[in-house]
């Protein structure tokens, strides 16, 4: 696994790492900045990010991956596809801010792909308030 690490450290310092004047979310300047979307977007460095996220959760009962859109889309692309060549299959979902206002107008997306079981506590837990 280490040198999965370092495979992928390499390609972050050369694809992600930028030096200059940048404005953080937090509002803060820096003189540097990762921008991680460019190596998780990189066949090799989805690659490499899908290999250590799936031998990372080889001792959990993990029933699926997921997280927020736009930020863990690549993530979960990849551990899914990995997992799957790997016999190991575990579905993906992606949770919106917001619902998309079309369409099935979901907040989750993936969902029935996942187990019974588990779409239930997903949807309990990421559901819409209900209004009354």
């Amino acid at each position: 696994m280490n040198e999965l690490k370092i495979k992928l450290a390499k390609l972050l310092l050369e694809l992600s790492y930028r030096e200059g004047d940048f404005t953080l979310t937090s509002g803060k300047k820096s003189e540097y900045y990762f921008d991680c979307k460019q190596t998780a977007l990189h066949a090799e460095g989805s690659y490499l990010i899908g290999r250590l996220f799936v031998e990372m959760l080889k001792d959990f009962d993990a029933k699926g991956v997921g997280g927020m859109t736009l930020g863990a889309d690549p993530l979960v692309s990849s551990t899914t596809v990995v997992s799957h060549l790997e016999g190991r299959p575990m579905p993906g979902f992606i949770i919106r801010k917001k619902s998309k206002g079309h369409g099935t107008n979901q907040y989750l997306e993936g969902l029935a792909n996942s187990a019974r079981a588990t779409r239930s506590c997903c949807w309990k837990m990421f559901a819409p308030p209900v209004e009354r």
